[in-house]
């Protein structure tokens, strides 16, 4: 296998991750069997895995230059992230996690101009907008001391394993 055939071969599978449980039909039979919230852990965990080899698989691509967005791509994404972690943590309902995903992406996307990333954080922008076009923006928000510590301790987390886990340095230099 390819590099590129691994990157389409994740992609595949994130996606019919999530588009084969959307129908009333699949999802309906892991609900029954697995209970809401035992559906909603086994997604989430699927979910995360298949987002960190997708990942995974953009950063072992061949390397096909687009752009160069430098210093002020780092520092649009290190202002972006933190406004999307809050819309996540903070706004009531799935969609404040669906608008995190699309605010992560555009952000990223402009950060990181090779063919592999642009695919990767372009595709999951329009999956997130495709997502928030379905459900709509968040309408309130339930902002508490618990969820901003929360906001903040992810926040701070992501920044400390992005190194380690992506291989740079979130932070401008």
């Amino acid at each position: 296998m390819t590099d590129w055939d691994e990157y389409v071969f994740a992609w595949a599978c994130f996606l019919g991750a999530h588009v084969i449980p959307a129908a009333k039909g699949p999802r309906g039979w892991l609900i029954g069997h697995l209970g809401r919230r035992g559906y909603l852990a086994a997604f989430s965990a699927v979910s995360v895995v298949l987002l960190l080899w997708l990942v995974g698989a953009a950063g072992r691509a061949p390397h096909v230059p687009l752009w160069d967005s430098g210093l002020a791509g780092r520092w649009l994404v290190n202002l972006a992230m933190p406004v999307a972690i809050l819309c996540g943590c903070l706004a009531a309902g799935l969609s404040g996690l669906v608008l995190a995903f699309a605010i992560w992406a555009g952000a990223h996307l402009v950060a990181n101009g090779d063919l592999a990333h642009v695919l990767l954080f372009g595709g999951m922008l329009a999956f997130a907008l495709t997502g928030l076009a379905r459900s709509g923006v968040p309408r309130s928000m339930r902002i508490t001391l618990m969820r901003v510590v929360v906001a903040f301790g992810l926040w701070s987390m992501l920044i400390w394993l992005h190194p380690h886990v992506i291989g740079a340095s979130p932070l401008p230099h």
